[in-house]
């Protein structure tokens, strides 16, 4: 079995106040629907998967697309090979 070397880019989204469309966490603008957004919108974190490039949440065990372990996940940091 061959293991995969991951480095997942972690990214800073939000959603559009108008439109829901996942935005960069410090964009003015939402890029689909034109609204101004608000700073004090919560942030989510989210990952790059290494294996199909989907996004998925940093605090995901795994990417929700291919499966691929989330290596930044405390119980998988725990783990040594």
């Amino acid at each position: 079995m061959t293991r995969l070397k991951s480095n997942p880019k972690l990214h800073q989204v939000t959603y559009c106040v108008e439109c829901q469309e996942v935005i960069p966490a410090r964009a003015v603008i939402c890029f689909k629907c034109g609204s101004h957004q608000p700073h004090s919108e919560k942030t989510l974190r989210v990952l790059f998967c290494a294996r199909c490039g989907g996004d998925y949440p940093a605090k995901a065990l795994t990417c929700m697309h291919c499966g691929l372990q989330n290596p930044m996940h405390p119980l998988v940091a725990k783990i040594t090979y």
